[in-house]
């Protein structure tokens, strides 16, 4: 059984130079794109996460915290509490 198919398998006629330049391929470099004036695609890089972009060289954005200071943060829960106790002593 042999399968048919609609494919030309025959090589275009090369007999005229002008259908010859119709099947020629170049490439062309984007300066050359530019020059004519053919607005040049850009590559979009795939989506995901980069690392790199997500840290600016240099300073960050937001300055470093100061460390808490947790006898403070003690004293003022403990102060809280006494509060607390004597609103509900003393109506």
């Amino acid at each position: 059984m042999r399968a048919v198919s609609n494919r030309n398998s025959d090589p275009p006629d090369s007999s005229s130079d002008n259908e010859k330049s119709l099947y020629e391929l170049s490439l062309e470099d984007t300066l050359a794109q530019k020059m004519r004036g053919v607005p040049v695609k850009k590559r979009v890089s795939a989506s995901g996460y980069n690392p790199y972009d997500a840290m600016s060289a240099g300073k960050s954005q937001e300055p470093p915290r100061k460390p808490t200071d947790l006898r403070k943060l003690s004293e003022w829960i403990r102060l809280q509490r006494q509060v607390e106790e004597l609103k509900k002593r003393d109506p």
